[in-house]
């Protein structure tokens, strides 16, 4: 136990701040210029601009992830109306930005405020099944997969 101790220490110390902020009128053009890479895009095909659409229309939370004052990330969440489940529809760092840990510390971050905000008990995400960074990322993070398709995996987060 106290190497597992050691090691979240040290996550804590080295891992990036990031902080999560609502996506409006002074950052949304910016939020919709984020990208994946050119090799992510099968298994995140969706623009940015989409996400925002859909946040309009469908009742979505849009959150910019920024380290620092620059703008590294993109996330959107939402409840179910059916069964009142909390779900990540969309997380993603821009390319450019990819592999120094914004990623797990935004998905951190993003845990914590639907957490903390809606007092849910779980949190629901989906990836395509060929996106094994995301599904590594994921189940580090304790989301356990509880379905699957052609098309997509279901993971869940449980507290």
């Amino acid at each position: 136990m106290g190497g597992r101790l050691a090691m979240m220490e040290l996550e804590k110390r080295y891992s990036p701040a990031v902080e999560l902020r609502p996506v409006d009128a002074n950052n949304w053009y910016d939020c919709s210029q984020l990208e994946v890479t050119e090799e992510q895009r099968g298994v995140f095909p969706v623009p940015i601009v989409y996400w925002l659409a859909e946040s309009a229309y469908c009742g979505f939370a849009p959150l910019a992830v920024y380290a620092s004052e620059e703008l590294v990330g993109f996330a959107a969440y939402a409840v179910d109306p059916d069964d009142g489940s909390y779900w990540i529809m969309a997380f993603m760092i821009d390319g450019g930005h990819q592999g120094r840990g914004f990623g797990r510390a935004g998905m951190k971050e993003l845990i914590r405020l639907i957490r903390e905000t809606h007092g849910c008990d779980r949190i629901r995400l989906g990836h395509r099944p060929g996106n094994e960074t995301a599904a590594r990322l994921y189940a580090s993070l304790g989301f356990e997969e509880v379905d699957a398709c052609d098309r997509e995996i279901v993971r869940e987060l449980r507290f």
